[in-house]
């Protein structure tokens, strides 16, 4: 079972890194998003870093300063991670921290908040990702106020995985 473990975390970090690469090439032949990009009017937010290809805006993955994957959001809206990507503990900064920095689900909401408050977000990509997001800036930023803002879904899923990130580094929601 240990050697069936080892070889199953070895495959996942080659396609990670696999994808790390091929995340590079894409986010070096994408371009500025244009303000005028469906999904970005569609939401009333600026850009704040996003890069297009293929028509779909593109925002990269970041873990420990480096570009780990990429997530696509359609002018339609539909987002999609770059495969064999990986996402845990993976963010999209928008904003340069100075004393508090947010930590939000989603690009959209992230964009929302910094647009609104001014403050630094680090985008998790999904509520899951809430918890390892929060302990990296916790490491990285530990004298920061962060909050964390969860979406207010009807599941309560946006506002369990807020409390749980909150509670876990001593953050507010």
């Amino acid at each position: 079972m240990e050697a069936i473990r080892r070889q199953r975390e070895e495959d996942q970090a080659l396609r990670h890194t696999e994808a790390a690469s091929r995340a590079k090439a894409i986010l070096e032949a994408a371009t500025p998003a244009p303000t005028d990009h469906a999904y970005l009017v569609k939401k009333a937010i600026p850009a704040s870093g996003a890069r297009v290809h293929d028509g779909r805006l593109v925002i990269p993955m970041r873990a420990d300063g480096d570009l780990q994957s990429l997530q696509f959001i359609g002018a339609d809206g539909e987002k999609r991670f770059l495969t064999g990507g990986r996402v845990t503990g993976c963010y999209f900064s928008i904003g340069k921290p100075t004393e508090t920095l947010c930590i939000a689900e989603g690009f959209a909401t992230g964009a929302s908040i910094h647009e609104a408050t001014g403050h630094a977000v680090a985008v998790a990509f999904d509520a899951g990702n809430l918890p390892a997001v929060a302990k990296a800036m916790r490491a990285k930023f530990p004298d920061l106020k962060i909050i964390i803002c969860g979406d207010f879904d009807k599941s309560g899923t946006g506002q369990k995985a807020a409390t749980e990130a909150a509670q876990a580094i001593g953050a507010l929601v």
